[in-house]
């Protein structure tokens, strides 16, 4: 070939490098992946938030009557009815424990034990003081409030019975969240 032709050629012209966008299939596929694993540990995370929720607001709850308690401010009977409601509430709407709903008197108490023993990881420091909820808080008002001795004897039993149970329900396993 004459060189005057060569000297009419072009340049070669290397191609431009590949460009970061669009990414390639795998890339799609693995944000894709990350995604879904990101929305799964949220909801996961929202579920046991909310599964949560009774139990934090018991002890919430509880710290308040206590503290209520302390400052003789609520009287132990009324505390006790307070706290009463505040486990059957607890254990039926949080746990799902339907069956106590009807429950009363000594085979309630005996029912929270059972429960507080199975769920609770470990030992319930309240046996003695929840007989309490039981059926003492359905005896005649002449018997529970005429001794000064007994309402200095039930005040120091509520403020152990609400110290015990702060513990307990500190410890208590969260419920069960059904999918």
């Amino acid at each position: 070939m004459p060189p005057e032709v060569l000297s009419e050629l072009r340049d070669l012209h290397v191609p431009d490098a590949p460009g970061w966008w669009p990414p390639a299939p795998g890339w799609w596929l693995m944000a894709l992946l990350a995604l879904a694993l990101a929305t799964c540990l949220h909801l996961l995370w929202k579920r046991r938030r909310h599964a949560l929720a009774p139990l934090k607001h018991a002890i919430v709850e509880l710290e308040a009557c206590n503290r209520a308690l302390e400052s003789r401010t609520l009287a132990p009977m009324p505390y006790l009815d307070r706290v009463n409601d505040l486990l059957k509430r607890l254990l039926i709407f949080g746990y799902g424990e339907n069956h106590l709903a009807g429950l009363s008197s000594d085979a309630w108490t005996r029912a929270l034990l059972e429960f507080l023993r199975r769920f609770s990881k470990s030992k319930s420091p309240i046996r003695l003081e929840a007989s309490l909820l039981g059926e003492f808080r359905y005896r005649p008002h002449t018997h529970r409030d005429t001794s000064p001795d007994l309402q200095s004897d039930l005040q120091s039993a509520c403020e152990r019975l609400g110290q015990g149970l702060k513990l307990v329900l500190a410890k208590l396993a969260p419920p069960q969240v059904s999918p």
